[in-house]
């Protein structure tokens, strides 16, 4: 008798097991963000003046003259995004000077890449063309600067320069 109790005993403690309980339910939300910057609007819309330059500054075709320093700045950027950029606009001849569409003649604006902030000189930027500028530091902010300049592309007539460009940014 007393082995069969036993054997009940263990029978309904197996049978019962343990007792669980929903003490906490869990949730998980978050969101995936495709890398990006903002352009910081005290640079996103510019007029850049190139003043006044006489005829006789232009030597010869390529000659250039009036090199003017601006720049873009990104802000609120992932640290380590790396960040492309397309300059566009009506080319003219050279693929780094946009198409005048003032009154003068034989003269378009280059825009140079500047190595930096403020420089006056740098690397001729190849129009409707992708450029990568690197990835984005621990400041989650890159500025980019540039250089624009008259450019002689023939027999130079006077008259009004103008000219308009349109940069992209594409971020990874």
């Amino acid at each position: 008798m007393r082995s069969l109790q036993l054997l009940l005993g263990i029978l309904v403690a197996i049978l019962m097991g343990p007792v669980f309980a929903a003490d906490a339910n869990l949730n998980f939300t978050g969101t995936i963000l495709q890398p990006s910057c903002d352009i910081d609007s005290s640079t996103a819309n510019q007029t850049v003046p190139l003043g006044r330059a006489p005829i006789m500054d232009f030597a010869a075709v390529g000659s250039t003259s009036n090199p003017t320093a601006f720049n873009l700045k990104l802000v609120n950027c992932a640290p380590g995004t790396s960040v492309t950029m397309s300059v566009t606009g009506t080319m003219d001849t050279v693929p780094s000077v946009l198409k005048n569409t003032g009154s003068a003649a034989q003269v378009g604006v280059q825009i140079l890449q500047a190595g930096s902030v403020g420089a006056t000189t740098g690397t001729p930027v190849k129009l409707n063309s992708a450029i990568s500028l690197g990835a984005v530091g621990s400041a989650n902010a890159m500025t980019v600067p540039f250089v624009a300049q008259f450019y002689r592309l023939g027999t130079l007539k006077a008259g009004t320069v103008s000219a308009t460009a349109t940069v992209n940014f594409t971020y990874n």
